[in-house]
């Protein structure tokens, strides 16, 4: 025996072998490109600086340290050989640590290091990610840069004898794209835990948990005392262990997210929680997509079985310890939705988590018809879908066609029809649907998607089980008329759905519709890259309501290119007695409104009866929204229109509506959370009304990303689900993606912008709420006197100074802990946001003198006369805060311009017995001309025009010649006696008054909004005229007196 360790221990003085594979560790070694570290005892690397940044705990970093005694640190380097029990409060310690312990290479042992961009190993480090996080392969994660750190047969401090020989291996991989980032701890062999001077003993084992100083640790820590991760079994002797457990499903391996404010790892529940972690978090509502599942730890035996809304169940697969699937069965609904999941066949639901499932118009179709527009029965037609999204081409598929009827108001799964029983899937297919199998019969109807559905293959490779079309319907212009009149005779009398005053009249023009944009969207059977069909193709844009009517309702508002609501047959708007979302999800409004329009007025030419039933809204009843802002160094723009500047540092009560429980909570903090300037900016949001989920939009990490929130949960709005509908609230991403949008059922909208590092608020709030409304955005009831209104129910002079309205108003409104809605990060709490003692500058006592000559000149180019502009400048240091508050204050004026603007409602496109001309100018001004056939005359003008709403005339009529004789007669026996030249005269004057009328409304029109603009900005006045380097004058000539 004492032969065998002689031999061991001479072999080990020979040099290692440059290039090295063990289980488990990426290679390493002299040959792969890694450097050494030095023979040194409590040694480190050196600062490395790196090739691209790395986040951490959402932080930025540019430079690392590779440290002996099992440290990767940042900032500086991590020396000490003592593994102090995490979390530490210290810069030395924001680290990342595969094994935290006493090791001394002065004995032997090596340490390499590389940074890597070799494609090879970019692409193992990205399908390991894959592997375990698969959000990331759905969302295209491709590394970019890694970091290959190996700690390579260390041995413990202490060590003598036959000790020495007790070694330990493992490897820390760092990987990232530049956004993502994350950590691979791989574990060869561990073999002691424990130095001499932490209690070890001759082995490298032993020691107490009780010390501080004792077993390694494996984890991370952010530095703060606050943040730190450590893996299970660290600090204590069960850490021996960790080349036998894992999060990967593969023994010895471990992965991590790092870039985030809070670590994400893997590892399956052995502490008997319920709740499961199931990517992807957002599902079409027709099924077929995969989800994979964590939370238990798995065993290969396991029976699972998936139960999803309506009691649905589905039989899953085991993929490994910690993950396993289930695809999603046809949904019918949209929302957030629980699945529970068994282990056990079936026999208990001990698990259970949340998918949000998409309405099927939100999604892009997978399954893409060629030529829609030729799809008939009894013709050859064709589709494409991409392979990968069932696994690859050497699996099968079968083709179908899923086909939906309508009994009483309710949609059904009527059956499935096969169009190709088994072929490869090479992503194409042809078919012909025999007659009547597409469109039904005339009482049981058919709506119709393709289905392309994986029959043969590992049923876990691709994204989904089976995938689908748009929802279409099969044209036929012979039965066209007949079905528009059965469905005629089966429609009740549309005064039902219109007489309800919850259902929403029409904006009076499209920039209105555009500017409501909480009650109305751009209808998205209009938008070509979704859908098929496309309706109303003469009308150049088309809006649906968001919110349902008391009984489903909604209405659908076309416009022509300069703005104006159009009526009536064949392309004005019309009554949809489904909207999108009721009944079920777009399936019972196609069936309802869509496909009678399509045989009513496309395919016959019984137009008039499909709007004798889904009549068009003149938009009489419509009332706008009206706007609100927040934004730049917290300047408020109140529902009434007062402007002032707050600059809190806390949470506050933003807006709220106590009649619907509309609670908007705004975190101000000052810019990149440095005290020492004097003005606060927006941070984050937190928003909810009555039976809503709670949304929060918020700024973290560095660099600053923002994060959606829904009850708690982070959110992903990624492209394919940019939209996503939850409990009475639906949250968007425009595509920039920096601007989202809250919609609430109520009506409400919040839009925020991220603008560099800081979050800018636009409201609008229906005319419902006015009077009802409370907080820093005032009592909207058209009256500024009283907007500082109180929580105690008492209100400030309007006219207080800035520091009044700071300390008597705006902290009046701060939230408390047992009021706030905010969901907080780990170690921190309500009081962490909040400063009593904070005093910003005020905007009335500002000195605006910019120090740096060139900043202050490029602040007078941009900003201009904006004083806010101008204030956010100086407060934060950036144009470009500056810039955006001042296109914030234009927005807000063009948006009040845009829905206090009126459109010209068409007429009917034909009189009696005559013709109608209609042409619109540049300006949106309507302009018709009437003639009459033969035999009949004009009675009353033959032009008429109508400009913002008003017209300068009605509509004539023709009569009969006999009519107009006697019309004739009355008409010269009241003007008989008057000279010829004061009819003249009058008509002259006539003329020359509609000509200054028309001047004047053109001048108006376009002074209308650099007005508003103006009016929004009146109030912000200072007192100080040196706002910029130099002796710039303010620009408001009286402040220069």
């Amino acid at each position: 025996m004492q032969l065998l360790v002689f031999v061991l221990f001479a072999l080990r003085q020979f040099s290692i072998p440059e290039a090295l594979i063990l289980p488990n560790l990426y290679p390493f070694g002299p040959s792969e490109g890694d450097i050494a570290l030095p023979h040194l005892d409590d040694g480190s690397s050196g600062e490395i600086p790196i090739l691209v940044p790395f986040l951490f705990f959402g932080q930025s970093y540019d430079s690392l340290f590779v440290n002996t005694n099992g440290l990767i640190s940042f900032l500086v380097e991590s020396v000490s050989y003592t593994p102090d029990r995490l979390p530490l409060d210290d810069d030395d310690y924001i680290v990342i640590a595969p094994f935290w312990a006493d090791v001394n290479i002065e004995i032997g042992g090596e340490i390499y290091y590389r940074e890597s961009t070799d494609p090879q190993l970019l692409q193992r480090a990205t399908r390991d990610v894959w592997s375990v996080y698969f959000d990331m392969k759905a969302k295209g994660f491709q590394a970019k840069w890694v970091l290959v750190a190996t700690w390579y047969e260390v041995p413990f401090w202490g060590a003598y004898s036959t000790g020495k020989d007790i070694r330990n291996t493992y490897q820390a991989v760092l990987v990232t794209n530049e956004k993502e980032s994350f950590a691979i701890f791989n574990y060869n062999d561990i073999s002691w835990t424990t130095a001499s001077l932490n209690g070890g003993d001759f082995w490298g084992l032993g020691g107490s948990p009780a010390q501080l100083r004792s077993f390694y640790q494996a984890g991370f820590n952010a530095g703060d005392g606050i943040k730190y991760f450590i893996i299970p079994g660290s600090a204590t002797d069960a850490i021996i262990n960790v080349t036998s457990t894992s999060n990967m499903g593969q023994p010895g391996r471990w992965m991590f997210r790092l870039d985030l404010e809070k670590i994400q790892g893997t590892t399956c529940n052995t502490n008997g929680s319920s709740t499961l972690g199931i990517f992807p978090s957002s599902v079409m509502m027709l099924g077929g997509d995969n989800i994979f599942i964590a939370g238990p730890c798995f065993e290969p035996s396991n029976v699972i079985v998936c139960e999803f809304p309506g009691g649905k169940m589905m039989n899953g697969s085991y993929i490994s310890g910690i993950r396993a699937s289930c695809p999603v069965p046809m949904l019918n609904m949209t929302g957030r939705l629980t699945v529970r999941m068994s282990v056990d066949g079936g026999r208990s639901f001990d698990y259970q988590g949340i998918v949000t499932s998409v309405n099927l118009n939100r999604a892009t179709p997978a399954v893409v018809r060629l030529n829609p527009e030729k799809w008939s029965e009894d013709v050859p037609v064709s589709i494409t879908w991409d392979p990968s999204h069932l696994g690859d081409e050497t699996f099968t598929v079968a083709v179908l066609l899923a086909r939906f009827s309508m009994r009483d108001d309710n949609v059904y799964f009527h059956s499935m029809f096969s169009l190709q029983e088994e072929q490869r899937n090479t992503g194409e297919s042809q078919f012909i649907v025999p007659k009547g199998e597409g469109r039904g019969t005339e009482d049981d109807q058919f709506i119709t998607l393709v289905q392309v559905k994986k029959i043969s293959g590992n049923l876990e490779k691709g994204t989904a089980q089976w995938i689908w079309s748009d929802l279409f319907y099969w044209s036929n212009s012979e039965l066209a008329e007949q079905r528009c009149m059965y469905w005629y005779s089966k429609q009740p009398d549309p005064k039902i759905f219109l007489e309800d005053a919850s259902l929403l009249p029409c904006p009076k023009s499209s920039f209105q519709a555009q500017a409501d944009r909480g009650r109305f969207i751009i209808d998205e059977y209009r938008n070509s890259a979704n859908h098929s069909s496309v309706n109303h193709v003469d009308a150049n844009l088309c809006f649906t309501t968001t919110i349902p009517s008391a009984q489903g309702a909604g209405r659908q508002c076309c416009y022509t290119e300069r703005g104006n609501l159009k009526l009536g047959p064949p392309t004005g708007g019309s009554l949809n007695r489904f909207n999108t979302e009721a009944g079920m999800p777009t399936f019972s409004h196609f069936f309802q409104d869509h496909v009678p329009f399509v045989d009513c007025c496309l395919s016959s030419d019984k137009c008039e009866r499909y709007f004798e039933k889904r009549p068009s809204d003149d938009s009489s009843r419509y009332k706008p929204p009206r706007p609100a802002l927040g934004v730049g160094s917290t300047h408020m723009v109140s529902l009434d229109g007062t402007k002032y500047t707050f600059g809190g540092y806390g949470e506050y009560h933003v807006l709220q509506i106590p009649s619907i429980a509309f609670e908007l909570q705004g975190r101000m903090q000052p810019f990149n959370d440095d005290s020492s300037i004097l003005g606060t900016v927006f941070t984050a949001f937190a928003v909810k009304e009555r039976g809503s989920d709670v949304v929060q939009v918020h700024i973290t990490g560095s660099p600053r990303i923002v994060q959606i929130l829904v009850n708690g949960d982070l959110v992903e709005l990624v492209e394919q689900f940019s939209k996503m509908d939850f409990k009475s609230v639906t949250v968007s991403k425009d595509s920039n993606a920096s601007t989202y949008s809250v919609v609430f059922t109520s009506g409400v909208t919040v839009t925020i912008q991220k603008v560099e590092d800081i979050l800018n608020l636009m409201l609008l709030i229906p005319p419902t709420f006015k009077g009802a409304t409370r907080g820093l955005l005032g009592l909207w009831d058209g009256n500024q006197e009283n907007d500082f209104f109180l929580p105690d129910g008492s209100t400030l002079s309007h006219n207080s100074d800035q520091s009044t309205i700071h300390n008597k108003f705006g902290q009046q409104w701060a939230t408390s802990s047992s009021d706030s809605i905010f969901t907080y990060d780990e170690g921190k709490k309500h009081s962490s946001y909040f400063n009593a003692e904070y005093v910003p500058m005020f905007l009335d006592k500002a000195n605006f003198t910019i120090e740096n000559a060139t900043l202050g000149q490029q602040a007078k180019d941009v900003c201009g006369d904006s004083i806010l502009c101008l204030f956010d400048v100086h407060t934060t240091g950036k144009i470009s805060i500056g810039k955006a508050t001042k296109q914030a204050i234009e927005v807000l004026a063009a948006n009040i311009n845009d829905t206090q603007t009126p459109g010209c409602p068409l007429l009917k496109n034909e009189i009696e017995n005559g013709t109608t001309l209609r042409n619109e100018t540049q300006d949106g001004e309507v302009i018709y001309r009437f003639h009459c056939n033969s035999y009949f005359y004009l009675n009353g003008s033959s032009v008429i025009s109508c400009l913002r709403g008003q017209w300068n005339g009605s509509t004539p009529s023709c009569l009969h010649g006999k009519v107009q004789d006697k019309a004739q007669g009355k008409a010269g026996k009241a003007s008989r006696g008057r000279p010829w030249y004061f009819i003249a005269a009058a008509a002259a004057g006539l003329v020359l008054f509609v000509l200054i009328l028309i001047a004047w409304i053109v001048y108006c029109t376009r002074g209308r909004r650099s007005v508003a603009i103006e009016r929004v900005e009146e109030d912000f006045t200072i007192n100080n005229p040196a706002f910029v380097s130099g002796n710039t004058k303010h620009p408001d000539p009286d402040m220069n007196a």
